[in-house]
């Protein structure tokens, strides 16, 4: 296989696979690092607000539909993939995750890639009370939350057989501009009365954060290979979240329909301790920012 020269200063060739949300800013961040970036979308369009920064190729591609074409192809010319798409309204969720999982392990043994970031959700982990962390083994109970386990066990088992280093990130519940807490939790519906006590707590991270995350995955050795959960600090629960940013936005707290009668917070706490200890991000929000 002939190799690809290397960018000058340590900089790398990547491609983001999915600009969207997310990683529109890792593109925008990769780029102004000084790394060659390709992004990708399904239309070929940057999307979302503003303009995609001059130094950045964008592409077309869809990763079921061309697999054997051209993601093959566009990994054949970087060094390192970031996988970060999002199923949209017309695609199916597993046939998406874990049949494009499949794909993508296929496609990045062939390019010899150095690196291999990707994209999960800790909607993976089970639905339990109490600390989680990355040796957690339990899997979750709903349909969504097993498609992202079987991916992730579909991209670790793929690129382990050939021998490519990966990083597989577990992102807690994204927020951030655009899509804020106050956007989340509907506080201007005033009149509508969310169902439940609301004290179910809470595993968010800022985008800006999480964009660190796989920034920092980038650059680790190609000895390290596994998983890390990607989250903030802050894990109260969302009925005292959605009140002070309710409060924060001019709104009265919101109604829920049962009342807490000396509740106790329940729920996964997810723990972000190698985040911290591996990728070594200093989160910028570690604690959810109200806006």
């Amino acid at each position: 296989m002939k190799k690809r020269p290397k960018e000058p200063g340590g900089h790398r060739s990547l491609a983001i696979i999915g600009a969207g949300w997310l990683g529109r800013e890792v593109a925008r961040r990769a780029s102004a690092e000084g790394h060659r970036v390709v992004a990708t979308t399904r239309s070929g369009a940057w999307g979302g607000d503003g303009q995609a920064p001059e130094e950045v190729e964008i592409v077309a591609l869809d990763v079921l539909r061309d697999e054997s074409r051209a993601l093959r192809s566009l990994l054949g010319r970087v060094e390192v993939a970031v996988f970060c798409y999002a199923p949209s309204s017309d695609q199916d969720r597993r046939q998406l995750y874990v049949e494009g999982a499949a794909a993508i392990c296929r496609a990045c043994g062939e390019a010899g890639l150095e690196r291999v970031v990707y994209t999960s959700s800790t909607s993976a982990l089970a639905d339990t009370d109490g600390w989680v962390d990355e040796e957690s083994p339990d899997w979750p109970d709903g349909r969504r939350g097993r498609i992202q386990r079987d991916a992730e066990e579909c991209v670790r088992a793929g690129l382990e057989a050939d021998g490519t280093p990966w990083i597989v990130l577990r992102l807690a519940g994204l927020y951030g501009p655009g899509r804020t807490l106050a956007d989340i939790y509907r506080v201007a519906d005033t009149d509508r009365v969310r169902p439940g006590d609301g004290l179910e707590r809470t595993n968010l991270v800022h985008r800006d954060d999480a964009a660190s995350a796989v920034l920092a995955a980038i650059r680790l050795p190609a000895s390290e290979s596994g998983l890390i959960h990607v989250c903030d600090d802050d894990h109260r629960p969302r009925r005292m979240v959605a009140a002070e940013v309710a409060r924060a936005a001019g709104f009265p707290p919101p109604g829920w329909a049962e009342n807490v009668d000396g509740r106790s917070p329940r729920g996964k706490q997810v723990r972000n301790e190698k985040m911290k200890a591996v990728l070594r991000v200093t989160l910028l929000h570690p604690t959810h920012v109200v806006e």
